[in-house]
């Protein structure tokens, strides 16, 4: 037997979107939205496997815990196989591919405009066929040696983790998604197998196509490319979190770098255990509007910021969440980090003591609805989001209609609770005298 259980339908008539999705056999989701009139096609392979997950058990057995980096690093060498890497088969095949690795998941993809079952059968085939061997590990490891000390040398990718930094104490989310060179140093093709196996498995892993393609064909050839490697029954994976406390762990983090102008990101951490699916949702998309309403560009503070000269068009917001923990950072770069940071914590109290006006609220979600409108045109956009909130249990599509409940009453909320002017961190980058 193919297929499991009920076929699901993913829609929205505000978006224009459908998905349909059906689970295989070997447990795997399966997913296809089609694109009439795309020339483009696009695929995924994704496992919700990412750098925070360091710490697991499986059926009940002993904690393991792994090195920071090994998400990252697995996500390298899955690309190279017994005779030559998985970029020459795309290419030959005239696609382009890639991979990332999140805080909560690492996807392989590639798009192409013609050859699209071929490449689909190169992408599942690469992704169940590790190849692993001292030589190759070794080499590896100087690789991405120098990919961290490269992003050590880049003020914008420094300036973000020193902000988590600052706003974590314990949790791995902190931690930089590539590892150091002192923690991948132990990394072998055991640990790596023994990670593969575990995460890796269909059933922790999504398949799928946003393209202008048959969909029985589609669901054909990805039942049959899943069915090649019978990996066993599902690992009964427990995930171990780690536990974090209320208040940042520093109230500001500074370093010197090579910089024509000081950097500056400023941010308040979330604790909540247990969210999960539409409730982690709609969270997010009630914080997202809230720091909108405080920190857009379309917003007083924002004028009154970039007059007097402390910000310019690089100051932004964003809101990242987790099952158990999130966090928003705002800021940009700056002239002056020390008075904008003055300025910040006071205009925060200001607005906090005399509340949001509904009709920013409103004015705000009819733009955020506008992005969403314009975003699902995007190949890239649907899939990242579709997987991203499968694996927190959500539906992508249900983004406008949760955009569209949310009340004033609750952005408001949302304001007293999180943004606690004695909750915030920064990390400032500033320019070696």
């Amino acid at each position: 037997m193919t297929w499991i259980g009920q076929e699901k339908i993913l829609e929205n008539q505000t978006l224009g979107e459908r998905v349909v999705e059906r689970t295989h056999a070997s447990g795997a989701t399966v997913a296809f939205c089609r694109k009439p009139g795309y020339l483009r096609r696009y695929a995924c392979f994704a496992t919700h496997f990412g750098s925070v997950d360091n710490r697991y058990r499986i059926g009940g057995g002993p904690e393991q815990e792994l090195p920071d980096g090994i998400a990252h690093f697995l996500e390298h060498k899955m690309f190279e196989g017994p005779e030559e890497d998985a970029f020459m088969q795309f290419s030959r095949l005239g696609a382009s591919a890639n991979a990332f690795t999140s805080f909560v998941g690492t996807t392989y993809l590639f798009s192409c405009v013609d050859q699209f079952f071929p490449c689909l059968e190169h992408l599942v085939r690469f992704v169940q066929q590790p190849h692993f061997t001292d030589e190759n590990v070794e080499k590896e490891k100087g690789i991405i040696g120098q990919e961290i000390r490269m992003y050590a040398d880049n003020p914008g990718w420094r300036v973000y983790f020193n902000l988590l930094g600052g706003l974590y104490r314990d949790h791995p989310v902190a931690k930089d998604i590539a590892g150091t060179e002192q923690t991948i140093a132990g990394i072998s093709p055991e640990i790596l197998d023994r990670c593969w196996s575990a995460f890796y498995h269909p059933s922790n892993m999504i398949l799928l196509a946003v393209a202008d393609e048959d969909e029985d064909s589609y669901f054909e050839h990805a039942g049959r490319l899943l069915a090649e490697t019978d990996l066993g029954p599902a690992p009964e994976i427990e995930k171990i979190l780690t536990p974090e406390s209320t208040g940042p762990a520093q109230a500001e983090v500074r370093q010197q770098m090579q910089v024509g102008r000081s950097k500056v990101l400023f941010g308040w951490k979330d604790i909540h255990s247990g969210l999960f699916g539409r409730e982690l949702m709609r969270k997010e998309l009630v914080t997202e509007l809230m720091l909108e309403c405080v920190f857009g560009q379309s917003g007083p503070l924002f004028e009154q910021l970039y007059v007097r000269e402390l910000i310019d068009d690089s100051f932004g917001t964003s809101y990242q969440i987790h099952s158990d923990v999130g966090h928003s950072v705002s800021g940009g770069d700056s002239a002056d980090p020390d008075q904008l940071i003055s300025t910040i914590r006071d205009q925060v109290g200001q607005i906090r003591s005399c509340g949001i006006d509904p009709a920013d609220i409103e004015r705000q979600r009819r733009s955020a609805i506008g992005y969403l409108l314009r975003a699902f045109n995007s190949l890239e956009h649907i899939a990242s989001s579709y997987c991203g909130t499968r694996f927190l249990g959500a539906d992508p599509f249900e983004v406008v209609d949760l955009l569209s409940e949310i009340s004033h009453e609750e952005v408001e909320t949302r304001l007293q609770e999180h943004l606690i002017p004695e909750q915030m961190s920064c990390s400032i980058i500033t320019s070696r005298s």
